[in-house]
């Protein structure tokens, strides 16, 4: 087994990360059938850590563990992003609020700090860093939320979103609007704004609204 080249994470966090970065960038398609060993051996991490991380990625709806046939990545659709977009509503809302409320003096000056990597990001149009920079703004808002439950449903929603993303981000997203709207909203929550902090997660999930639509209309046209 490999050691952990995080020095800090635990080796399934490694692994998770690791695969669930290969599924959306499509070095593992949709539909494709894997043995834990081979995907082990790709990421060189152990099959324990490997496995553990497949039973996550599972739980997220990115893969579906077939017995003794393999892990087959799931196909990313416009319905199923349509029902997470559904329900993101009102967990970015609640989310917003918890952490606007809860979070710690650190937790805030983070945010700060993350809200300007996100924009740099996007000002950049480096969609691999942009990608990143929105995981670390989830990470923190989860973490400062103080609510374990919120934490599980909200990175279901996350890995799934991301994936949908990355995938048409080129053809129909805007790195500048998507980057205005994750900083505004880490900075409201940083200043401890519960009524901005909810306005800016609303406005967060009117472009993710938008940006779903524009990749649907053109199948509408005749």
């Amino acid at each position: 087994m490999s050691t952990n080249p995080s020095h800090e994470k635990p080796l399934k966090d490694v692994a998770y990360e690791a695969l669930e970065n290969m599924i959306i960038r499509g070095r593992i398609r949709g539909g494709s059938l894997f043995s834990e060993a081979e995907l082990a051996q790709q990421i060189n991490i152990g099959r324990t850590p490997v496995r553990e991380a497949l039973q996550q990625l599972a739980q997220v709806g990115l893969v579906t563990v077939l017995p003794r046939r393999g892990i087959m990545v799931v196909d990313v659709t416009i319905a199923m992003q349509l029902q997470v977009l559904e329900i993101r509503r009102p967990l970015e809302r609640l989310l917003a609020s918890c952490a606007a409320l809860r979070a710690n003096a650190s937790q805030r000056a983070a945010m700060l700090e993350l809200a300007s990597a996100t924009e740099k990001s996007a000002e950049a149009g480096d969609g691999d860093e942009f990608l990143q920079a929105t995981r670390r703004n989830h990470a923190a808002l989860e973490e400062a939320s103080g609510n374990e439950l919120i934490q599980s449903v909200m990175s279901l929603v996350h890995a799934r979103s991301r994936r949908f993303w990355y995938i048409h981000y080129e053809r129909w997203g805007d790195l500048g609007a998507a980057g205005a709207a994750h900083a505004n909203l880490m900075r409201s929550i940083s200043l401890g704004n519960e009524a901005a902090a909810i306005e800016n997660a609303d406005r967060l999930v009117d472009y993710l609204e938008q940006f779903c639509r524009a990749t649907i209309e053109p199948y509408g046209k005749k």
